[in-house]
C-alpha cells in the first residue's frame, strides 16, 4: 500500500523491492517521522545578516554592475577614474555640449543687451535724439505760441503701418 506525503511523493511500504526498467533493484524505506509544515521565519536579510552562496573568504562577491555611461544618461555619479575610454569620450562630449550651450546663452544675452542699449538708452540713439527734439519744441516760446500748452504737445515720429511702433509713445 502506498502512502502520499504532503509534497505529493508516494512512499512504498517498508522493505519492499521494486524492479526498475533498467533492471536494478530499489528498496524504499519509510520515513521515521511524519512530514510537517515549518512555519515561515523572517529572512536573514531582513534581520541585517547576509547569506552568500559561497563561504566567506573563498571568493569575493562580485560588485554590482553599473549601467554604461553615455552622453545621454550621464549624471556624473561615476568617478572619472572608473570610466572606460568610450565612457570618458561620452562624458567629455556631453560636458562640451553643455558648456557650448552656456556660452551661446551668454553671447545671445549680451547681444540683446547691446541692441537694447544702442537703440534705446545710448546718448547717440535715434530715440534719444527724437526725445531731445520734442523737449526743445515743448520749451521753445515760438512753438508754444503756435501749438499751445507744452504739456499737451505729443510726438509720434514717422508714419508707419507697424501697429507696435504706432502705439509706442516716444516722448
Amino acid at each position: 500500500m502506498n502512502r502520499v506525503t504532503i509534497s505529493g511523493l508516494r512512499l512504498r511500504p517498508p522493505h519492499t523491492t521494486h524492479t526498475n526498467h533498467a533492471t536494478t533493484n530499489t528498496t524504499y524505506l519509510p520515513l521515521q517521522q511524519p512530514l510537517r509544515r515549518v512555519p515561515h521565519q523572517p529572512s536573514a536579510h531582513a534581520a541585517g545578516h547576509r547569506r552568500y552562496a559561497t563561504r566567506p573568504g573563498s571568493a569575493a562577491p562580485e560588485p554590482p554592475r553599473r549601467r554604461a555611461v553615455t552622453p545621454f544618461n550621464d549624471n556624473g555619479n561615476v568617478p572619472w577614474a572608473e570610466l572606460s575610454v568610450g565612457e570618458k569620450t561620452g562624458r567629455a562630449a556631453q560636458q562640451t555640449f553643455n558648456f557650448g550651450m552656456v556660452v551661446v546663452g551668454v553671447v545671445l544675452t549680451g547681444g540683446v543687451g547691446y541692441v537694447l542699449y544702442s537703440e534705446v538708452f545710448s546718448p547717440d540713439s535715434k530715440t534719444t535724439y527724437f526725445n531731445r527734439a520734442v523737449d526743445r519744441i515743448r520749451k521753445d516760446p515760438r512753438c508754444l505760441e503756435l501749438l499751445g500748452d507744452g504739456k499737451k504737445i505729443t510726438a509720434f515720429g514717422e508714419e508707419t503701418h507697424n501697429k507696435w511702433r504706432r502705439a509706442r509713445p516716444l516722448a
